[in-house]
């Protein structure tokens, strides 16, 4: 039974949540010595079947990471967009050693492509994210409108709402995919791109 996070989030203030998973936090997920918080990504537009994945990753392990796939039976592919402005292998998103890497819009991001059934602006999507050395590390993502800037954009969500006739106590569409929802109140993530592999 899926939940709908801004719904728990405005009667239970997000402490049901956090206390019901085993991971650090509400708003984090771990695996070896990486972190990953607050995943979010855009809805696809209407008639699309695309959406783009943000979070931020810390690696505080010893040695350098890289995150090679992302895996989730409701999408057909993935693409790993790397800033530009970095002079990397794009087949991967590098996690050197003691770092924090910013996947946010203006910078990298993963492209989930063939998506076939999708929750509604404002529920979760589940993946798991295959990194090379740390392995995978299935997370829940929040879903934005198309156009958010960030995590929970408040201006393109109540946007989005009022073009498809929603509000946060309605149920998700027939026929959306359904998966349990375990974490939210994600907060604004902004920023660029991914810092270059370790020398």
């Amino acid at each position: 039974m899926s939940i709908d996070r801004r719904r728990v989030l405005l009667l239970t203030g997000g402490a049901a949540l956090a206390a019901s998973v085993g991971v650090a936090s509400a708003l984090e997920y771990r695996k070896g010595g990486l972190e990953v918080e607050h995943p979010w990504l855009r809805a696809p537009r209407d008639g699309e079947s695309e959406a783009d994945l943000f979070m931020a990753v810390y690696n505080r392990g010893d040695a350098a990471d890289r995150l090679i796939a992302v895996k989730s039976p409701e999408i057909g592919s993935f693409a790993l967009h790397v800033a530009p402005h970095f002079a990397v292998a794009t087949d991967a998103i590098f996690f050197p050693n003691g770092s924090k890497v910013a996947l946010a819009p203006g910078g990298s991001f993963i492209r989930l492509s063939g998506i076939e059934k999708f929750n509604p602006v404002g529920w979760g999507f589940e993946v798991t994210l295959v990194f090379e050395k740390a392995g995978e590390l299935p997370i829940e993502a929040s879903i934005d409108a198309p156009d958010a800037a960030h995590a929970h954009d408040a201006e393109t969500m109540e946007r989005w709402e009022k073009a498809h006739g929603r509000g946060v106590t309605d149920t998700p569409q027939e026929g959306a995919a359904q998966g349990e929802d375990h974490r939210s109140g994600h907060e604004d993530m902004k920023g660029g791109g991914e810092a270059p592999p370790a020398q």
